[in-house]
This record gives C-alpha cells, structure tokens and sequence, in this order.
C-alpha cells in the first residue's frame, strides 16, 4: 500500500510538471467546443500487435471518490478481471480520491497521454454527445439509462466523437441518480429553489438546469464541497446518494429533495493512441473489463442508494419525495434545458435526442 501511495505521488507530479507545460506552452484555443478542440488529434489506428509481444504495460487509471464509493469497489473487479485475463502482462494501478488531481485535470493529463485511464467528468471535453444522457427528467430508472448506454448505434455516435478528441470510451454505465440538497429549507416545488446557491461540478447540463429552476450557482471542485457548504458559502448542491453520503455533505445538508432529476452516464475512458497500440486481446480484454466494472457498479450502486438514503434519514435529514404532480412542475420548468442543446448550443441533433429518447422508454 505505501508502495501504492508513493507511485500515485510520482504520478501526480509528472502530470503537474506536464500540465504546466501545456499551460505555458502553445497558443490559447480559441473554439468554445470542446469537442471540436484542435489540441486532440484523432487517434490513428493501428494494426494490433501479438499478445505473446513480451511487454508489460501498466495503466494508471483515476477517479475521485473515496475507497469506499461503489466505483472504486467495481474498479477491483476491474484491475482483477484484466490482470488474470492478461496473466499480468497488462497491470491496472487505481488512483482514487483525486489524489492525482481534480477531474478536470485528470482528464487533461490523460488527452496528453500522462495518465492512461479515467473515470467521471466533465463530459463536454470526452464527447459533447454525452450529454444525451444529461438531459433533466429523461430517464425513469437505472434499466432505461442502459438500453441507451448499451445501444450499438448510440455508443458509435459517442465513441467517434471521442476520438476525435484523442480518447476511447471503453463502457458507459450508471453514474447515479442526481438528488438536491440544501441548509436552508425543504423544497417541494421550483419556486423554492429561487435565490439558493448551489454548488455545481462545471457542467452544462447541471448549470443550465439549477438556473432554469431559479438556483445561483457555483462551480468548484468536489474536495472543497464539504467546507463550502460548513461555513456557508454555498446554500446546497446536488449529487447522486452515494456521493452525498460518501462526501459526508449530508452531515452539513439537512434538505434532501429526492428527485432523481438527472441520471448521469459512468463513463470509463482511456487515451486512445495507448489503447489503440496496445495488441488486440489486450483491447478485448480491457472493453469486457469495462463492461464488467460497469455492471458491478450498477448493482452495488442501486444497493448502496437505498442503504445511504435510510441512515440519513435516520440521522435526522428531512428527505422529501415530491408527488407525481409535483414532480411534474420540475420537469415542465426544465423544458427549456433540451432545446438549449439542440438549437442554441447544438450539442447534438433532435434526431439524436429523439433516439435515445425511445430506448429510454422502452421502444
């Protein structure tokens, strides 16, 4: 374990040094599109090399949720499926709890190639296609989410899209059902969401929707949460249950509005040109240990939600469910949020949007 934590130090310094790099390097992007971003190349394919090559390669892959979180716990079963399929020829190296840094940055290192793999956020800059998943109120449940997430058509819209900005999207997964929570006062309908201040992570989809409902926000990052909200910079936030228990913010939250108004992707992402070279089985390998991580989390997630939501509610938070009436004038006030994407910011197409429309209900 030391020997662990002192490989995630070295690590986090060699992205430091290749970040700053970047920083003082080069001429400033101006495109507002991250995805058409002209500092990610595609990645080239490759013709894969034997498997009995005799190399070793190691994958340093981030996140930044504790040990605990069900994502790290799947990522065991991640790092042990790819390690026995390989015979340890491919060694998986996890790096939670953002001490590589936050994901923004993470993801930055991992386009330049100093990290391998990443898990989360934001998903503007993997594949501004994500956001289909993102849309307020779209899907019902965990099982609608993945008929879109395992679609072939959908995943190819995604994919090419992210290679395009130099990475791969090895699986897409449930990332968690999005609740609110504030210090301040229980919410039954949007009109008591006017004048909060809401922290958010820097995506559009969350921002655009906490300022359709009447919410200010702010954006930073999630390790400084937790004080934000203790000393009263922000009023509340949002997150899925098993993020609100596993920062503890539920001990400086004692509003929870049950909602589920956003259901967000897992996304599993590697550099591309390192995926793309390593040899054919270890690609296949890695893509079903992907899809292993990503049913493990779902299933764990959808156990934890349930266990998390209870001790909260127990150690005195008022946890409110809106009724289906009520639930409606949230969905009815976030209207605006799908033609934002479509037409203003055009992210993706309506026929798009209508697609994975119909695989979350079913059609």
């Amino acid at each position: 374990m030391k020997v662990k934590k002192l490989l995630s130090l070295i690590l986090a310094g060699v992205m430091m040094l290749g970040l700053l790099a970047a920083c003082t390097g080069g001429q400033t992007q101006q495109s507002q599109a991250p995805a058409q971003s002209q500092a990610a190349e595609p990645a080239e394919s490759k013709a894969a090399e034997p498997a009995d090559d005799g190399k070793t390669y190691t994958i340093n892959l981030g996140h930044t949720m504790s040990t605990a979180h069900p994502r790290h716990v799947a990522l065991l079963e991640f790092e042990k499926y790819v390690e026995e399929k390989t015979n340890g020829k491919v060694q998986i190296e996890l790096h939670p709890a953002g001490v590589l840094g936050s994901e923004p940055e993470m993801q930055e290192s991992m386009r330049m190639g100093t990290l391998e793999a990443f898990v989360g956020g934001p998903f503007d800059t993997i594949s501004t296609k994500l956001n289909l998943f993102l849309m307020p109120f779209f899907f019902d449940n965990q099982e609608a989410l993945m008929r879109a997430a395992k679609d072939e058509q959908v995943l190819s819209i995604i994919s090419e899209d992210a290679e395009a900005n130099g990475l791969k999207v090895l699986a897409i997964g449930d990332g968690g059902a999005r609740q609110i929570t504030n210090s301040k006062r229980r919410i039954v309908t949007p009109a008591d969401m006017k004048g909060l201040k809401l922290r958010t992570p820097s995506i559009e989809a969350i921002t655009y929707c906490m300022q359709t409902l009447g919410a200010n926000y702010i954006s930073m990052p999630l390790a400084d949460v937790y004080m934000a909200l203790k000393n009263g910079t922000v009023d509340g936030q949002e997150n899925p249950i098993a993020t609100i228990y596993d920062q503890k913010l539920h001990e400086v939250q004692p509003y929870i509005l049950y909602v589920n108004y956003q259901y967000h992707p897992e996304v599993m992402t590697m550099n591309a040109k390192f995926f793309n070279d390593l040899p054919a089985e270890y690609q296949q390998v890695l893509t079903d240990g992907a899809w292993l991580f990503v049913e493990t989390e779902n299933k764990l997630s959808l156990e934890n939600a349930e266990a998390r939501l209870q001790e909260m509610k127990d150690a005195g938070c008022d946890v409110y469910t809106p009724t289906n009436e009520e639930r409606q004038a949230f969905i009815d006030a976030c209207a605006p949020v799908y033609d934002h994407f479509v037409n203003e910011l055009k992210y993706f197409t309506q026929e798009e949007l209508d697609l994975v429309k119909s695989l979350a209900e079913g059609k």
